[in-house]
């Protein structure tokens, strides 16, 4: 009795009728087998790789003397097939060997050119080296019949395909042309109708629409003819574990994880099971669990370094999950020894990722200009892969044409009657030149606007450590240390002359205007409330420093201090000028005004006090001065004026010329 492929009218003894039953073992293992096979022998992929390969060029090379026109269209038809089925249990070397001998046969039959499957099996061929462009031409030129339903489905999976990409987004026309391609399938009752599935899962996938992915993962998987073989079910657990992923779904990539590393251990293979505690990483990772995380990609880690068998992506992984962790030194670490793996290989190894990594890593620790060095040498690598692909393409491109221009020629020679159709070729030709030029130009384009991005990231970090530098001069300067000198100098007087109470009461303000200056130093901005109470506390000090010498008042009017932010200790500077030049040398009690209004967008602080005013010159060193308004200008213009002026002071002898006059003006911000 022949023997069919589940779901389908196909025999699988047209690939080798003596032998169909050990395909009945391997592609309907869920259903009894008579005799002495064993269920768990069943599952042994070195065995039934090698049984499949034995058994596909056995039985090619039995039929090397039969030519196309010798064998039936039906019985063509269903080998080729067959040849396509077993893709998906195949690995990648022996399946291009399986196929280049039955395109060597087909090399010899008369009318290839014309053959849809010739055609298709030799953009398969194309696709299986990486030459999508040279695959997609033969794809297009597959012209099936009207009653080639499964080639058709091939066809639409295979050009569509081409047109998603690897993590492009897959735009609406596209899926749509999917949707009616499965349609079409399904009513045909097509065998690769999973394919299609597996297509339109993929697109949802790179859409970010996880509950579709599912959908038609589960339906690509259900739909396989051999979804009982391992490679399926691990590549089905494999997908499901990532779309679980993508959508944060602990419990289903636990699941899946779960069932991948079990099928593992069933089948003994040790490469797969190391690869599921990679997964366990992950899911780790989302649980925010990045200790456990970290013991995961250490045991997928060691068991490459015990097979010898390491690669950028295994110290990558390790690396990240260091990152993760917190553990900066030992990502940096094994972000090297990559570097340092790498530069060991014959071939060369693309290192953006982990360039981009120490960057990272670098720059959580602190180490600028570290993350700088390794942010350069990431931008290189990516000038320098984007080069290496424009040069392929232009190097695969010359190739097209000079074999396109071979097969017209030989197809002028034994078809004159297609003039028509050898027109068509070229105006395709045509088109996809001047697709593969639009795409040099877009991405030339978007090399330059990468580039413009990193120069203008690069910008931001200048000018944000010209600002840190900045606040650092400005916080050196707004303690006085003649101030904090004479602070204790005025302490320990107190305490000689045995003044207990007003020693105790100057000790807590000073202390409690220190810890204060402490702990607003370490915000950007700060609410109005906090410095006032910070300037009080200044004030207060210095009041019972000089022992009443002047009195003060902060008028805030109907404003929200509470809501509004101002840079910390910005108004200090300017308070510390009106007391220690502006009231040392005059005959009367000193007063100072501090006040606060808005006007419009603006927050207008005014200092007025009625100290020395223009003979402040004669106790004030001008270079001191003039060092305290540039560096609180240069504070205000990194803060604010980045664009245009917003922010500024204006400060000035009073016309009367008795005391002194401030004016600030910072834009209005609300918490």
């Amino acid at each position: 009795m022949p023997v069919y492929l589940p779901g389908s009218d196909i025999y699988l003894k047209d690939i080798c009728p003596e032998k169909s039953k050990y395909f009945l073992l391997i592609f309907r293992a869920n259903e009894d087998i008579p005799g002495d096979c064993s269920m768990k022998n069943l599952y042994k992929p070195n065995i039934i790789i090698i049984s499949l390969v034995a058994l596909l060029c056995g039985c090619i090379r039995g039929k090397q003397t039969v030519t196309a026109d010798a064998a039936s269209g039906e019985e063509r038809e269903k080998r080729y097939i067959n040849l396509v089925l077993v893709r998906d249990t195949l690995k990648k070397k022996a399946y291009r060997d399986t196929l280049n001998a039955v395109l060597a046969n087909l090399e010899n039959t008369p009318g290839k050119a014309t053959d849809p499957w010739y055609n298709y099996l030799r953009g398969m061929r194309y696709e299986l080296d990486k030459k999508l462009d040279s695959a997609l031409h033969y794809y297009y030129l597959t012209f099936p019949s009207s009653g080639q339903t499964a080639l058709q489905t091939l066809k639409d999976d295979a050009v569509l395909g081409n047109g998603i990409g690897n993590s492009g987004i897959a735009k609406s026309e596209i899926v749509s042309r999917i949707m009616a391609a499965v349609k079409k399938a399904e009513q045909q009752n097509s065998i690769f109708t999973y394919r299609l599935y597996d297509l339109l899962a993929k697109s949802y996938y790179n859409n970010n629409n996880a509950e579709k992915a599912i959908e038609y993962t589960q339906q690509y998987f259900s739909h396989h003819p051999f979804r009982t073989h391992p490679v399926i079910r691990q590549r089905y657990y494999d997908i499901s574990f990532m779309l679980a992923a993508r959508g944060n779904n602990t419990g289903a990539m636990r699941q899946h994880l779960d069932s991948s590393r079990q099928l593992a251990l069933n089948l003994h293979d040790s490469v797969a099971l190391a690869r599921t505690y990679d997964y366990e990483s992950q899911y780790y990772s989302i649980k925010q669990e990045f200790v456990k995380g970290l013991e995961c990609s250490r045991i997928y880690f060691n068991y490459f370094k015990l097979h010898n068998d390491l690669n950028n992506v295994v110290f990558n992984n390790l690396a990240t999950s260091y990152v993760r962790a917190g553990k900066l030194d030992s990502a940096i670490y094994y972000y090297n020894e990559c570097i340092r793996w790498a530069e060991q290989q014959k071939n060369s190894v693309n290192l953006l990722s982990e360039y981009q990594g120490l960057n990272e890593a670098y720059r959580k620790k602190g180490d600028y200009k570290s993350a700088l060095a390794a942010l350069n040498k990431a931008f290189n690598i990516y000038a320098s892969n984007k080069e290496a692909i424009e040069a392929a393409k232009m190097e695969e491109l010359h190739t097209q044409y000079q074999t396109a221009k071979k097969d017209q020629a030989i197809v002028g020679l034994q078809l004159n009657n297609e003039l028509n159709k050898k027109v068509i070729t070229q105006q395709r030709w045509i088109f996809v030149v001047i697709c593969i030029l639009l795409a040099i130009i877009a991405i030339s384009i978007y090399s330059a606007y990468r580039q413009k991005l990193l120069r203008e990231k690069n910008e931001k970090l200048l000018i944000e450590n010209k600002r840190l530098l900045l606040e650092q001069k400005t916080r050196q300067m707004q303690l006085n240390p003649h101030f904090i000198y004479n602070a204790i100098a005025n302490l320990q007087g107190l305490i000689r002359s045995d003044k207990k109470t007003e020693a105790n009461a100057y000790l807590l303000a000073f202390s409690k205007l220190m810890r204060n200056i402490l702990e607003l130093n370490r915000h950007d901005l700060i609410p109005l409330d906090d410095e006032i109470n910070s300037l009080k506390n200044y004030i207060k000090l210095q009041q019972m420093r000089f022992e009443n010498m002047f009195e003060y008042s902060v008028d805030t009017g109907n404003l929200d201090i509470e809501s509004l932010l101002i840079p910390p200790m910005l108004l200090q500077p300017f308070v510390e000028n009106s007391v220690e030049h502006g009231f040392k040398s005059i005959g009367h009690k000193g007063n100072l005004t501090i006040r606060f209004r808005q006007e419009q967008t603006q927050l207008i602080i005014t200092i007025d006090d009625n100290g020395a005013g223009k003979k402040v010159e004669t106790y004030s060193p001008p270079e001191k001065e003039s060092l305290s308004r540039i560096i609180i200008q240069e504070r205000l213009d990194i803060l604010f004026n980045k664009t245009d002026r917003q922010a500024y002071f204006e400060a000035g002898p009073k016309p009367q010329g008795m005391g002194f006059l401030v004016i600030v003006s910072i834009p209005l911000l609300i918490a």
